[in-house]
Parts: C-alpha cells; structure tokens; sequence
C-alpha cells in the first residue's frame, strides 16, 4: 500500500474526485500521486480502480465527479501479474 495507511481523512473542502486525488497528492507526497494519475494525461492510472459510493468513476464521471461531504471514495489497485515459466 503506497500510501501507508488504511485510511484518510481529507479536512480540506473538495469539489470532484480530481480536487481529492490532488489534495491526497498534496498530502501523501509526489510518488502516491503519480501512483494515482498518469502524468502524462492527467488521467487515473491503469492498474488504479476508484469508486465513489461502490461505483466506478468510468460508469459516473470520470475525475469530475462531484463529491458530497457523505461521499466515500474507494482507491484500489489491481496487479495483475504475467508468470513465465522456461527450461
């Protein structure tokens, strides 16, 4: 878990699911938030699975997003991993 923890609290107000992923940024240091977007595109990593309220924000809309305060927004990763076997 790159983050650390199990859990977060952000006290800052945020708007969209991009305002929180740059807040955490802010908060857990550079290499978390690269963790979460690609750079390159500004976009939520592949490997990288965010729900809002157990919905994905591909099936919502995507960062902009809205948050309410009651909200509760999943980060998850999946890794999937390629076995090579030779001899």
């Amino acid at each position: 878990m790159i983050a650390g923890l199990e859990e977060v609290e952000v006290s800052k107000p945020v708007r969209t699911v991009r305002d929180l992923l740059e807040e955490l940024a802010l908060m857990l240091g550079k290499d978390f938030g690269s963790y979460l977007l690609d750079p390159s595109v500004r976009a939520v990593g592949s490997s990288v699975i965010l729900l809002v309220n157990g919905h994905s924000i591909k099936m919502l809309e995507g960062l902009e997003t809205t948050l309410l305060d009651k909200d509760t927004v999943t980060i998850d990763s999946v890794d999937i991993l390629e076995i090579v076997g030779g001899g």
